[in-house]
């Protein structure tokens, strides 16, 4: 009982800690730009108002930066989930010869920080003619370590029994992946596209690499300059502009948090 209790307190604790700042600032985007700057600061509000709102869909080019964001993180998570799930089926089920070094070559690269090869990313975009194209920021993205490893551990929990039945009845494996294997990974596929999806709507690095031309623009590269403009803008305005980015990303989660759970209990922690 007492263990219960104190359980949950740490975790209403840490809730509350993590939580805090997302709170204020998601309040003070309905500030007026006079009362962010008082002192002492409030929590809530005192005359809520939309300015820093209006400022966003009036000074800046929110449609084209959304669309931008959606485009990439849309066709990027699609084409991630499909690489993911195939490679990690080929990995644990498949009996080609280097699978066990191939597979431990894939979990290498999870150590691999994104910093130590931005230059020959860089490169690489660049030589494919990329540069201030959209498509440079979803092929890149195709690969993730996390999202291989996931789906190499979630396969490995798919009965090779069912497979066998599913050949023996002459089904190839494109049609065992699609019919048997694709309809028994969807928490699979529910914590992958979450996962791809949030990576690559809060992306900022690559976007910063590979688009310098405004009507590109993603939002989070957008939010990263509108301080520079116009002498900086007003907080209020980055406040809102902020709240806005993180509606798309909760909207996906709620929807698919069961599945997402799911997804992570099955396939990330294997180990």
């Amino acid at each position: 009982m007492i263990a219960n209790i104190i359980k949950w307190t740490f975790i209403v604790f840490m809730l509350v800690v993590f939580m805090l700042p997302v709170f204020y600032a998601v309040v003070s985007s309905f500030k007026p730009l006079g009362e962010i700057y008082s002192y002492p600061p409030t929590i809530f509000p005192k005359n809520p108002s939309l300015e820093g709102y209006i400022n966003v869909v009036k000074d800046y080019d929110l449609l084209t930066y959304l669309r931008n964001t959606l485009f990439v993180a849309t066709v990027a998570t699609v084409i991630t989930v499909l690489v993911c799930v195939m490679t990690g089926y080929g990995l644990a089920k498949g009996t080609f010869w280097g699978n066990r070094p191939v597979n431990r070559l894939f979990t290498m690269t999870m150590f691999v920080s994104a910093q130590v090869i931005m230059v020959p990313l860089f490169v690489v975009i660049r030589s494919l003619g990329l540069i201030n194209s959209l498509w440079g920021l979803i092929i890149p993205a195709v690969y993730t370590p996390t999202g291989m490893f996931m789906a190499v551990q979630y396969m490995k929990d798919i009965p090779d029994e069912l497979l066998e039945s599913a050949k023996i009845d002459g089904a190839n494996e494109w049609q065992i992946f699609w019919r048997i294997v694709f309809p028994l990974s969807k928490p699979l596929v529910a914590a992958l596209s979450i996962f791809s999806f949030t990576w690559r709507w809060n992306d900022f690095v690559l976007p910063l690499l590979v688009v310098n031309r405004r009507n590109l623009y993603t939002l989070q590269l957008a939010l990263a300059t509108i301080q520079e403009e116009y002498g900086g803008a007003e907080w209020n305005t980055i406040l809102a502009f902020s709240t806005l980015t993180i509606i798309p990303t909760l909207i996906i989660f709620l929807l698919f948090q069961r599945l997402f759970m799911r997804g992570i209990m099955t396939g990330g922690l294997k180990y």
